[in-house]
């Protein structure tokens, strides 16, 4: 099962809303996944348990290089961003 940190400033609205997103996506794919999201401060010290992080564009740059990989979304709420970006590495 892979594993998915969503991240937001704060660890609220967005980040929870694009959990929720990604969920969907991936259930009817059939893809086994767990999402958590979180906020900035709080990643680096949880990126080594995830195999993927979905953010920001604004956020990426302090959570690349911490040896997970980045994804960035623009339309939280966009099933087709969360497909074409987020699946491909899932499967």
């Amino acid at each position: 099962m892979k594993k998915v940190l969503v991240v937001c400033s704060n660890g609220l609205g967005s980040s929870l809303m694009l959990k929720s997103n990604i969920q969907k996506v991936c259930e009817e794919k059939g893809i086994d996944v767990t999402v958590e999201h979180c906020d900035l401060g709080s990643a680096p010290s949880m990126v080594p348990d995830f195999d993927l992080i979905v953010t920001s564009e604004g956020l990426a740059g302090e959570l690349r290089g911490l040896g997970v990989p980045v994804e960035t979304i623009v339309n939280f709420i966009s099933r087709g961003e969360v497909e074409e970006k987020v699946l491909k590495h899932l499967q």
